[in-house]
Order: structure tokens, then C-alpha cells, then sequence
């Protein structure tokens, strides 16, 4: 299975660049088989904490690992871990079939005479 994250966008503010959304869509594959979730993450801080990266030198790994980091539940750094099981169980879900077309072992070609 491969996973692909796509920032739609970040909410920030102004005066600061201070980020405090990511938005963001995760597309899982398997085969033909894909499943499109999105996804919020909220970003706590300031820009006055130390290591605060200014808005115009974010990087695309910056985000991701905004998103590993805040993403997750109280055990951090395992966001992008819980977004990909999120989406693998709903891959899996579409995957496996509820229903299906065939006919019955003993009804040959479907064709009934009568």
C-alpha cells in the first residue's frame, strides 16, 4: 500500500506566520483499489517558541512532520502513523464486497425455458 499527502492549505496568522491548521487530504493505494481521506490537524505554540520555522521557509517535510507530531493522539509523533490506518481500514472496507452478481450453481446460463 503507498500513501500520498497532499496540502490543500495551512490557516495562519498574519502579523505572526504563525500556522495553527494544516488541512490535508491522504490518498492510499492498492492497485487500481484508493481510498481519499482528509484531515485537520491543529498546531499548537507560538512564534515566539524556539524553533519556530517562518512561514515562507516551510518545507513540504516541515509540514509532514507537523502532521506526525500533532496528528496524533497523546502519544506524540505517531500522526502520520494513525492517518494511514485510518485510511488503510476504509481501503479495506470499499475493498471487500457486501454484495455481488452470479447466478446460483444449478442455473446454468440463466436461460429458463418454459
Amino acid at each position: 500500500m503507498t500513501h500520498e499527502y497532499y496540502i490543500k492549505y495551512t490557516t495562519r496568522d498574519l502579523s505572526t506566520g504563525l500556522i495553527s491548521v494544516i488541512k490535508f487530504n491522504l490518498l492510499s493505494k492498492i492497485g487500481d483499489d484508493k481510498f481519499v481521506g482528509s484531515y485537520s490537524v491543529p498546531l499548537p505554540g507560538s512564534a515566539d517558541d524556539s524553533g519556530f520555522i517562518a512561514f515562507d521557509s516551510l518545507t513540504p517535510s516541515d509540514l509532514l512532520s507537523f502532521i506526525n507530531k500533532y496528528g496524533g493522539d497523546a502519544d506524540a509523533n505517531n500522526g502520520l502513523e494513525l492517518f494511514q490506518s485510518s485510511n488503510s481500514g476504509s481501503l479495506a472496507t470499499l475493498m471487500t464486497p457486501i454484495s455481488t452478481n452470479d447466478l446460483p450453481p444449478n442455473v446454468n446460463s440463466g436461460k429458463i425455458t418454459v
